[in-house]
């Protein structure tokens, strides 16, 4: 099982909900609370020191369209789920919507580790919105 927290945001390269991390632009632009963003500030720390950024994100062809990633917690990732969860919040109150979903498992991988995993997105995948 893989968990994913999305916003109504379309990300442009892969054309999905753009996830959490990429979405917190948009409260730095909106103009958010100092409190939010100081606290947003202290948990990506705490991820850019736990969490490897992933040795892929997309795929390249000579011949076609490139594929983007979209990045998945693996259920075994339980604090950086939790983390994950109380940033959701912290978006949601500075006034962007949040989704959880929940997928099982992925056909194209792009990339792998202990935490996460990066995959091609497909018809199929959860969506948050809609």
């Amino acid at each position: 099982m893989y968990v994913r927290f999305v916003t109504p945001l379309i990300h442009p390269q892969s054309r999905v909900e753009t996830g959490f991390f990429r979405a917190s632009w948009y409260l730095y632009r909106s103009g958010a609370p100092d409190w939010i963003l100081r606290e947003l500030d202290s948990e990506f720390d705490w991820f850019n020191e736990h969490l490897p950024v992933p040795g892929r994100v997309a795929r390249h062809f000579k011949r076609r369209n490139s594929i983007w990633g979209v990045c998945w917690f693996s259920h075994d990732a339980r604090e950086m789920i939790a983390r994950a969860r109380y940033c959701a919040w912290l978006i949601e109150e500075g006034g962007l919507p949040v989704r959880s979903i929940q997928a099982g498992r992925h056909r194209e991988v792009l990339w792998r580790d202990a935490h996460q995993v990066v995959v091609k997105p497909t018809q199929e995948m959860p969506r948050g919105f809609h």
